[in-house]
């Protein structure tokens, strides 16, 4: 279509995010009929040209190294975060702030007045808020294996923004860290480097449910209780420091 919109479909992982973004940028297609969305669901629209872009792992660096040499660190590790955003128009956000990125330089992390700036914060700062609860509310069960297995079911994807942490933390445990949303988890081995992969549901919930794994299931609910006040229950206050959303997986909580 000549004049119609043009939608880029994308793989949602930051290499299929920046994937898109390079083929969007070379296409020069002007910002009114452009829109490039993450795989899954979404509203299709009448007389629009629907792109699919297939995950391109040197066009993603490439789209990394500009960023990071002609604008700033900075500025990647804001882009690359605002990618684990479930938020439908983060791709948009990310597109248009690199647009004035590459026209003010270094400063443009500082430019709060602007629109396409302050997305950007508020992109950011919803992931790695998600992403610093989750480290403190994730629970381990240990397996008979010895493997320690945690489940989470956050917004975003913030398994990358998580698995440094207990990586530095567990450096010789094995561990994995299961994502049920995106299913992927983060897998660790004793002394080696973690990595992301998918998961298998059936087995992780044979896992999930086995005896070993019931068993610190009561170890933490004996500990929760243990500690507790009674005269001292406020389970509103409680609620404010551990919202509901967290709970799915944490052992302490009933379900």
């Amino acid at each position: 279509m000549e004049n119609g919109k043009i939608v880029y479909i994308c793989e949602n992982t930051p290499d299929g995010v920046f994937t898109a973004i390079y083929d969007a940028w070379a296409a020069r297609i002007p910002d009114e009929r452009l829109s490039i969305l993450a795989d899954g669901e979404f509203a299709m629209e009448l007389f629009a040209e629907y792109r699919y872009v297939e995950t391109d792992m040197e066009k993603a660096v490439k789209v990394a190294r500009s960023v990071s040499r002609k604008i700033s660190p900075e500025a990647y590790r804001q882009i690359y975060t605002a990618s684990l955003s479930y938020e439908e128009d983060k791709i948009m956000a990310i597109y248009r702030f690199l647009k004035i990125g590459f026209r003010y330089g270094t400063v443009i992390t500082d430019m709060h007045a602007k629109e396409e700036v302050c997305r950007m914060f508020e992109l950011c700062r919803n992931v790695t808020n998600e992403a610093h609860s989750f480290r403190e509310f994730v629970r381990f069960a240990e397996l008979e294996n010895g493997i320690l297995l945690a489940r989470i079911k956050p917004k975003n994807f913030v398994l990358p923004l998580m698995a440094g942490h207990f990586a530095d933390r567990f450096p010789e445990e094995h561990f994995v860290i299961i994502d049920d949303n995106s299913e992927m988890g983060v897998f660790h081995e004793r002394g080696k480097k973690w990595f992301l992969s998918p998961i298998d549901k059936e087995a992780i919930e044979r896992l999930w449910n086995s005896d070993r794994a019931k068993e610190y299931e009561q170890l933490w609910k004996t500990f929760f209780r243990a500690i507790a006040i009674k005269q001292r229950h406020n389970y509103k206050c409680q609620r404010n420091f551990c919202a509901l959303r967290y709970r799915d997986y944490m052992l302490e909580f009933d379900n």
